[in-house]
C-alpha cells in the first residue's frame, strides 16, 4: 500500500497567531549528551475551565499559557507563581495528588524535581520538600513521568524514569565513528533507574521502588505509559529504556508487581534488539478491546508496534502495518495514539530528530532535523496498515526540526483533536487540526468519587451495532516523552451518530452503563456515589 488517496488529515501550524511568545535553543556544538534529550510540553486545564491551557518546558525557562478560548493562548508564568523556577528542567507530568480535583505539575530534570500544588485561583506552590520529593539531595537526571493509582487506595502514585549518572566530571565527548567525535551514548555513563513514589493520603509520598517487587530493573529508562494490559482491572506500566531491554511492570495488587518483559514480548524487536525506547504510548489501534504499544527508536533501526494478542502477550507488527521500512532512518522521540479524522481508528503521531548534530556523517541517510510523523490507520489487504500523511501537509508542518516533546489534545473544543510539539531548536509547533472528514464523534470527560477525582485509570469501552469491535481507552495523559496530554477521552466514530452503549470501568472496579449516547458532543460523566445503585 503506498498510500491513502482519499484520506483528509490536514493540520496548520498555528504558533505564531495563538500568541505562544517560546523559544529552545541549544547553541554548543558539537552537543553533549545532556543538551540533545530535550524538552516537554503538555496540554492541561490547569484552571478546570473547560478548556486546555499549555505548558512547555525547557532547560531555563518554564511558561504557562492561559487558553482565552479564541485561539489565542495568553502567558501567565508569573501570575501562576512559576517565573522564579531554577534548574534544568526537562519534561512534565500532571496529577491531582491531593484529591482536590485540580491538577497539579510535576517538573523533572538535571538533577532537579519540583511538585506543584495547583491552588485555588490559578497559583501553584512549591511543595517538593513538603511532600517528601526533596530536591535539595536529589542528584538524579530525571526524564518522563506520570501520576496513576496503582494501588487501587484512590491516591495517584508516581512513576518517575531516571536516565543516567552524568556530571560536569564526566567524559563530555566520544569517537562515535572512526574520527568523528560527538555527546557521548548513554552507554558510557552508570545507569540510573525507575522509581515508584507511593502517595500516602495526599500528604506525603514515598519511594517504595526496591520493595515493591519491580527491582533489579535495566535501567537507562526515559518514558513511562500506563494500561491495564491484560483486562485485570489493574493499571500497570511500561518503561522504555535508551538501549537496555525494557521493562513491563505487571501490576499484582496491594503495590506489588512483577516485571514481564521479557515473557510478554516487550523487552526486544523482532531482531532481539534493545531498542532506544524514548516515547511509547498504549491505544487499541485494531479495536479488540486490548491496548496496544507504539515505541519510538534510534535511527537505523525501525520503531516498534507492539499487538496485544491477549494472555500476556504482545506480538511484533512494525513489519506488517507499514511501521517497519518508514521509520527506519528516524530517530523518535514523542509518541501519541490519536484519532486524527474521526474515523473511527486510532493513529499515531511521532516526533523525531537526531542526537548527533552531525548525524549525517554519522549515519549516512538521516539528517538532524527530522519532519514529525501522521500515521493513518487505514484498512490494508493483510488488516490495519499506517501511511504517514505528513509528506502531504503544508510546509509549515511538513518540515525538518528537532522533535522531542509531543502531546495531543482538543484545545479548541471543536471534536477534533490537535497536537503539540517541542522543536527543541526554535518554537513549539501547535497544530491545529483541521480535517474535514464529516465524520462524528464524541469526547468523555470523568470525574470520580473519592480521592481520585480526575478518574486516573477509569476505562472506557463503546459499541456500536453497525460495527464489529468497540473503542477502549483508558483515563491517563501520560506517555509520549517528557510530556503530558488531554486526560479527556476521545472517541472517532467515523459514520455513528448514536452509541448502543458506552460502559465505564471506574478505578474502584464498579461498572457504569449508558445506552443510546448521541455523538458530537462532550460529555461530563460524575461517578454515583458508594450508595447509589448502578444500573
Amino acid at each position: 500500500m503506498s498510500g491513502s488517496p482519499a484520506s483528509t488529515i490536514r493540520f496548520n501550524d498555528v504558533t505564531s497567531r495563538s500568541g505562544i511568545t517560546y523559544h529552545w535553543s541549544v547553541a554548543k556544538r558539537p552537543m553533549r549528551i545532556i543538551d540533545a534529550i530535550g524538552g516537554g510540553c503538555a496540554f492541561v486545564d490547569y484552571d478546570c475551565d473547560g478548556w486546555l491551557d499549555i505548558l512547555l518546558v525547557g532547560p531555563s525557562r518554564v511558561a504557562l499559557f492561559h487558553n482565552e478560548r479564541n485561539g489565542h493562548f495568553r502567558e501567565v508564568t508569573d501570575a501562576a507563581g512559576m517565573g522564579n523556577l531554577k534548574g534544568v528542567w526537562m519534561g512534565c507530568a500532571c496529577g491531582d495528588v491531593d484529591g482536590d480535583g485540580r491538577p497539579d505539575i510535576l517538573l523533572t530534570g538535571y538533577r532537579r524535581l519540583a511538585l506543584l500544588r495547583n491552588e485555588p485561583g490559578g497559583k501553584f506552590t512549591d511543595v517538593t520538600i513538603a511532600m517528601g520529593l526533596d530536591p535539595g539531595n536529589r542528584m538524579h537526571w530525571g526524564l518522563s513521568a506520570g501520576f496513576m493509582d496503582l494501588d487501587g487506595g484512590g491516591w495517584p502514585s508516581l512513576v518517575l524514569t531516571n536516565y543516567v549518572d552524568y556530571g560536569p566530571a564526566a567524559e563530555q565527548y566520544c569517537e562515535i565513528r572512526p574520527g568523528i567525535r560527538s555527546g557521548c551514548p548513554p552507554n558510557h555513563y552508570r545507569p540510573e533507574y525507575a522509581e515508584i513514589w507511593r502517595n500516602f493520603g495526599g500528604k506525603r509520598f514515598k519511594d517504595v521502588s526496591r520493595e515493591c517487587g519491580i527491582w533489579p530493573l535495566h535501567g537507562n529508562s526515559m518514558t513511562v505509559a500506563f494500561a491495564d494490559t491484560g483486562a485485570s482491572g489493574r493499571v500497570d506500566f511500561y518503561i522504555g529504556n535508551d538501549g537496555k531491554p525494557a521493562e513491563l511492570i505487571r501490576n499484582l495488587g496491594q503495590m506489588r508487581f512483577r516485571n514481564v518483559g521479557r515473557e510478554s514480548g516487550a523487552a526486544y524487536n523482532n531482531m532481539g534488539h534493545a531498542i532506544a525506547a524514548m516515547g511509547a504510548d498504549w491505544g487499541d489501534y485494531d479495536r479488540d478491546g486490548r491496548p496496544d504499544l507504539a515505541i519510538t527508536a534510534f535511527s537505523d533501526e525501525p520503531f516498534s508496534l507492539l499487538h496485544n494478542a491477549g494472555h500476556g502477550i504482545l506480538e511484533y507488527a512494525s513489519d506488517q502495518t507499514g511501521i517497519m521500512g518508514a521509520t527506519y532512518t528516524s530517530l523518535g522521540f514523542g509518541a501519541k495514539w490519536l484519532d486524527m479524522d474521526n474515523d473511527g481508528w486510532m493513529d499515531i503521531a511521532f516526533s523525531n530528530g537526531h542526537v548527533y548534530d552531525n548525524a549525517d556523517l554519522l549515519y549516512p541517510g538521516t539528517s538532524f532535523r527530522q519532519p514529525i510523523m501522521l500515521f493513518h490507520n487505514v484498512d490494508g489487504s493483510g488488516g490495519r496498515h499506517f501511511v504517514d500523511e505528513c509528506p502531504h501537509q503544508e510546509t509549515d508542518v511538513n518540515r525538518s526540526l528537532l522533535g522531542r516533546g509531543l502531546a495531543a489534545g482538543d484545545y479548541d473544543n471543536d471534536g477534533r483533536v490537535d497536537l503539540l510539539v517541542v522543536d527543541y531548536e526554535g518554537s513549539p509547533l501547535l497544530l491545529h487540526n483541521i480535517s474535514t472528514s464529516g465524520n462524528h464523534w464524541i469526547t468523555i470527560e470523568l470525574r470520580g468519587e473519592g480521592h481520585n477525582r480526575l478518574a486516573y485509570g477509569a476505562k472506557v469501552e463503546a459499541r456500536s451495532s453497525n460495527l464489529s469491535g468497540m473503542w477502549s481507552s483508558m483515563v491517563s495523559p501520560a506517555g509520549s516523552f517528557l510530556s503530558s496530554s488531554d486526560s479527556r477521552v476521545h472517541f472517532g466514530l467515523g459514520r455513528t451518530a448514536v452509541l448502543d452503549e458506552l460502559r465505564i470501568r471506574w478505578p474502584n472496579g464498579r461498572v457504569q452503563e449508558m445506552k443510546n449516547v448521541k455523538a458530537d458532543r462532550f460529555v461530563r460523566i460524575q461517578e454515583p456515589p458508594p450508595d447509589h445503585r448502578l444500573p
